[in-house]
C-alpha cells in the first residue's frame, strides 16, 4: 500500500526537522528532532519531552507503514516508557507535568478521529472512542494523584512561607495567594473534565457516528488542554522554583516523606 505523502501528522516523522526546548530544571535550551519524544539536556542530564504536539503513531492505523517500522518501534517504545522517582519529589512532580502534555495530547488524536469518523462512518471513529477513553483513564489516574499531592502535602508546607516570602511573589506571575489561585484552576480543571467524561459516556452509548458529539469534544478537550497547559506553565515557572528555594534541609525531608505516604495512601485506600 502507498501512503500519501502529504499527510500532515507523519511529515515531521518522515522529514525530520530540530526543534527547540525550555529544559524544566535550568532554563537551557535542549534541541530535540521532530522524530524524537525527549532530549537529554547537556547542562544539567534532564530529559525534556516535545509534550507540545500530539503524534499520529499512537492512532493512526497505517502509521508503521507510514514512518517506517524502525521509527514507529522506536517512538511507540519511548511513548510508553515510565518516569522514575527521583529522590527530591520536586522534580518527579515537574517531570509528571511533562508526562502529562505528552500524554494529554491524544486529546487532539481523538477529536480527529471522531470529527473523521463522524463523516465517514468507518472504524476510525471507535478509535476516538477508545483514545478519549484511554485519556479519561491517564487523567483519573496520575493526574488525580498529581493534583492530591500538591493539595494535601506541596500547597499546605509552602503556605506556611507566603507571608515571609510575600516581598519575593511580588515579582511573580502567581503573586496574589498562589496556593489558592491554584486551588481555584485545579476546580475549573475539574469542572471541565466532568464534561469530557459525561461526552465520553455519551459516545460509548451512540449508535452511529455523529458529527454534533465529536464537534462538542472537541471544544471541551480544546478547553481541557488549554487549562491544564497554562497551569502548569504557572507551576513550572513560579510554584516549582519557589518550593526548591523554600523547601531545603530539615523541611524537604518532611515534605518527601509526606509526598511518599501520600502517594502509597492514594494507591491503597482504606476500603
Amino acid at each position: 500500500m502507498t501512503m500519501d505523502k502529504s499527510c500532515p501528522g507523519s511529515r515531521t516523522i518522515r522529514e525530520p526537522r530540530p526543534e527547540y526546548m525550555t529544559c524544566s530544571n535550568c532554563g537551557k535550551e535542549v534541541e530535540i528532532w521532530t522524530d524524537e519524544l525527549k532530549a537529554t539536556c547537556r547542562n544539567c542530564g534532564t530529559k525534556v519531552f516535545r509534550a507540545q504536539q500530539a503524534s499520529c503513531i499512537e492512532w493512526c492505523p497505517h502509521a508503521k507503514e507510514c514512518v517506517g517500522p524502525e521509527v514507529y518501534e522506536r517512538l511507540m517504545s519511548g511513548a510508553g516508557e515510565e518516569l522514575s522517582e527521583g529522590d527530591n519529589p520536586l522534580e518527579v512532580l515537574r517531570k509528571e507535568h511533562d508526562r502529562a502534555l505528552d500524554k494529554i495530547g491524544l486529546l487532539r488524536a481523538a477529536s480527529l478521529c471522531l470529527k473523521l469518523g463522524s463523516t465517514t462512518g468507518s472504524a476510525i471513529w471507535d478509535k476516538g472512542i477508545d483514545h478519549l477513553a484511554k485519556v479519561t483513564e491517564f487523567i483519573d489516574k496520575e493526574i488525580a494523584l498529581h493534583f492530591h499531592r500538591e493539595e494535601a502535602v506541596l500547597f499546605p508546607m509552602l503556605e506556611k512561607h507566603l507571608g515571609v516570602e510575600k516581598s519575593s511573589f511580588a515579582a511573580k506571575p502567581l503573586s496574589v495567594n498562589p496556593t489558592r489561585l491554584l486551588l481555584g484552576e485545579h476546580a475549573e480543571i475539574w469542572r471541565v473534565y466532568a464534561q469530557l467524561k459525561e461526552k465520553l459516556a455519551e459516545l460509548q452509548g451512540c449508535r452511529e457516528p455523529s458529527e454534533a458529539i465529536a464537534g462538542q469534544v472537541q471544544d471541551i478537550g480544546g478547553r481541557f488542554e488549554s487549562l491544564l497547559r497554562e497551569h502548569i506553565k504557572k507551576e513550572n515557572e513560579s510554584l516549582l522554583t519557589l518550593a526548591k528555594g523554600l523547601l531545603v534541609g530539615a523541611e524537604l525531608t518532611e515534605f518527601t516523606d509526606k509526598w511518599k505516604i501520600t502517594g502509597l495512601e492514594a494507591a491503597n485506600p482504606v476500603k
